[in-house]
């Protein structure tokens, strides 16, 4: 979803250990060299073109990030207002780099070479004029001093009683979504899913000095095809309906998902094709490969095909559709689930590429017992292989119990070659809206906690686990970044109540290095988001507050 904001000064312990043991570093203990999905040659040729860092949903990168902790300064972030971003992409053009962040009223683009974050311009959403100046900047500093005044006090109902003023300059479940799902196209086109059933299509015309305009908008309820079912009709049009999912396949179409349909449009988004789904719904992004697209359905995990004239889930296409394991809505709603359908929590996420045996799609179940990771043979089934012991399908190639979480993930695997990271995210005693959760988790209440590695076997066809960190403090409900190259998972955490970066080591789920931010203020929050790792190390996040860029390198 939405990435989300930063700064803390942690107490003098704290900062005498951020950085670890004198001299540590663990440019020693990287990864072994791993495939990385193949670049989709539609999407713009940068470190983050699309939500999810690439059309595979890997969260995961080449680029190396910041090894040695430290304690970050004030001059170590730069920040620009928000009422809440999910996650920012970028392009080059030339030799200059360019962020897009598309948040809850607009976008805003950011010159971004040598470690800048200029702002060069910001687009409203058409009519989304007067919320984006009833928000402005000073609105949002009275709002953030508030709420520092509140955790300060550990003042519970003074947090919980902020979610109003929050509500009336954009933070409520209207806006949240705008913007998480975005990309940035070969020819510099930014697109974000807005206000409900609307794509806006923008363009700087690829000057990195130029502000953003608005190219195309269109609302994908009023341009459906003729002969749709009329309950899809109905649920597509329906005002409460949103895009829940925004992709680029590799032959240049755009896909968008909605609950009730998946829409294949053109890049003058023209829909194309459209696939119901009829007594389910889609409440996740998807992922795309060379072949298909991967969703999953609240009963359902599927690859898409594009016939050329139709989308198809059938085999003979080379499509597929596989039960998993779900629990009824009232389970998930008595368990404390985010996701309340009763199904898959998460953005599928593809594993392994190029020369790898094993090609699969990963998703967290919910099982009633407890998740499971479930990984699904993308292609063919192998000839041979038959339905394991407590699967659905023989198109299930293997799942393991998640213990770090007693119901469905909701956060996006992480993968790097044969390995995958989840997050538990399930608040222990949540409040009944969002910004209470966020603000008082960790805080005035418990946090959810909890990272967990598995690694898939290939020749046994099976995963096994490698380690639980139950320590990181997960409350921002941010998809952790991870470095093939250095070898961490950069996730944002609190300690006593107060935000850090912290990197732990992918192979031993130990933490090697923390970046404290600069004092105790909220802003330093990064709900929503993904950490994203730019080409000279520098991290990107947003949050609520503020769009953040973080020099975590040496000072």
């Amino acid at each position: 979803m939405v990435s989300l904001l930063l700064t803390l000064v942690l107490g003098a312990a704290l900062a005498a250990c951020a950085s670890g043991p004198p001299g540590s570093s663990t440019s020693e203990n990287t990864t072994e060299s791993q495939a990385m999905p193949t670049p989709n040659p539609w999407l713009t040729d940068s470190a983050y073109p699309i939500s999810h860092v690439n059309p595979a949903a890997t969260d995961s990168t080449s680029l190396p990030g910041p090894e040695v902790g430290r304690q970050l300064t004030v001059q170590d972030v730069r920040t620009h207002p928000t009422v809440f971003t999910s996650n920012p992409t970028v392009k080059k053009i030339g030799a200059d780099s360019v962020i897009f962040a598309a948040g809850a009223h607009g976008i805003d683009k950011f010159y971004a070479s040598d470690g800048a974050l200029q702002p060069v311009g910001f687009l409203p959403y058409p009519g989304h004029e007067d919320a984006a100046a009833k928000a402005d900047p000073k609105a949002l500093a009275d709002l953030l001093v508030r709420t520092d005044e509140a955790y300060r006090a550990k003042d519970e109902a003074r947090l919980l009683a902020l979610s109003k003023d929050a509500a009336e300059l954009g933070f409520n479940r209207d806006n949240i979504a705008n913007g998480a799902y975005n990309m940035i196209d070969r020819d510099g086109f930014h697109y974000a899913a807005v206000s409900g059933m609307r794509i806006v299509k923008s363009t700087d015309d690829n000057d990195p000095h130029k502000p953003p305009r608005v190219d195309k908008v269109v609302e994908l309820a009023d341009t459906l095809p003729p002969g749709l079912p009329t309950d899809v009709v109905a649920a597509v049009s329906d005002p409460k309906a949103k895009i829940v999912a925004l992709g680029m396949t590799y032959d240049g179409h755009v896909v968008a998902a909605a609950s009730a349909a998946l829409f294949l449009l053109d890049r003058d988004l023209t829909i194309k094709g459209v696939l119901p789904f009829q007594g389910e719904q889609m409440e996740n992004n998807v992922a795309i490969d060379e072949s298909g697209i991967y969703a999953v359905t609240s009963r359902h995990m599927m690859k898409v095909v594009w016939t050329g004239d139709r989308l198809s889930t059938d085999e003979t296409d080379g499509g597929w559709i596989s039960d998993y394991d779900t629990m009824s809505p009232d389970q998930a709603t008595a368990a404390g689930a985010l996701t309340l359908s009763g199904g898959s929590g998460t953005t599928p996420t593809l594993m392994g590429f190029g020369d790898d045996a094993d090609k699969l799609v990963l998703i967290s179940d919910a099982n009633p017992d407890g998740p499971n990771l479930v990984a699904f043979w993308r292609d063919r089934i192998p000839e041979g292989f038959t339905a394991k012991p407590g699967t659905r399908s023989a198109r299930i190639a293997g799942q393991v119990p998640i213990d770090v979480a007693e119901v469905t993930i909701e956060l996006s695997p992480n993968v790097v070659g044969y390995g995958a990271l989840v997050a538990s995210t399930a608040y222990p005693d949540p409040v009944r809206d969002i910004w209470g959760n966020v603000f008082t988790a960790g805080v005035t209440r418990p946090a959810p906690k909890g990272l967990q590695k598995f690694q898939w076997d290939p020749g046994t066809h099976s995963f096994t686990q490698v380690w639980a960190n139950r320590e990181i403090d997960n409350s921002d409900v941010i998809v952790p970044g991870v470095s093939a190259s250095t070898g961490l998972i950069y996730a944002a955490n609190k300690t006593n109540g107060r935000y850090e970066i912290t990197g732990v080591d992918w192979e031993t789920g130990q933490t090697a290095a923390r970046w404290p931010f600069a004092d105790d203020s909220r802003i330093w929050n990064c709900f929503g988001g993904i950490t994203a790792i730019l080409d000279n190390g520098d991290l990107l996040v947003g949050g609520l507050f503020s769009i953040k860029r973080i020099h975590a390198g040496p000072a």
